[in-house]
């Protein structure tokens, strides 16, 4: 190596290291969405931006559709109501200590149900939807238990948890032919795969 070349890779040493410093994070806190649009939109955003939330959602729609319009309505009327409900209980008491495989179980529970296509009364996917709701309601509200725009924010994502609970399941009621009832209890299956692969995360 010659005189002039130490200096320049001395100086390319320094810019890597000083590059791999400041690419580590001060701090691996969770945070909020924030659109810049207002609150309504940050919590759209929030649940759009959220796979585990969105992913037990379709799968409730696939196994309601399936099911029927019945179950379907159940399933549209109910989610939301009990996203809101419980979303304002996460909102004053705050999140809660459980372990991030629990996570996994309405991914697990509602993909596996549309997977397997079982047939139950409309009653159960009710509680199906409140227990949804309940859940990913809870979670949300928690979230925002340490702002100011908690309300506004849970108004907006379950502006979209009806969109999604109600396009899907009035898309599987559709379904007319056999190979797409097929391709619904697929996606189920997928569902249900990634809820494995959250479980397997979780306790690791």
């Amino acid at each position: 190596m010659t005189k002039a070349a130490a200096p320049t890779k001395r100086r390319v040493n320094v810019v890597l290291v000083s590059a791999g410093a400041l690419a580590i994070p001060a701090d691996a806190n969770a945070h909020l969405v924030n659109t810049g649009l207002g609150p309504i939109y940050d919590g759209i955003a929030h649940i759009a931006m959220s796979p585990e939330a969105i992913l037990p959602i379709i799968a409730l729609g696939i196994f309601a559709g399936l099911r029927g319009l019945v179950h379907a309505r159940a399933s549209v009327l109910i989610l939301p109501a009990a996203w809101v409900a419980f979303g304002l209980i996460g909102m004053l008491f705050g999140p809660l200590a459980i372990n991030p495989a629990y996570e996994s179980l309405p991914l697990l529970m509602l993909g596996g149900l549309a997977a397997a296509d079982i047939r139950m009364p409309a009653s159960c996917t009710a509680l199906l939807a409140v227990l949804l709701g309940a859940f990913e309601g809870y979670n949300f509200g928690a979230a925002y238990s340490a702002t100011r725009d908690g309300l506004p924010a849970i108004i907006g994502s379950v502006g979209l948890v009806f969109v999604l609970i109600a396009v899907v399941s009035a898309a599987v009621l559709r379904t007319k032919w056999g190979w797409t009832h097929i391709a619904m209890r697929v996606i189920g299956s997928w569902t249900a795969a990634s809820g494995m692969l959250l479980l397997g995360w979780g306790l690791r």
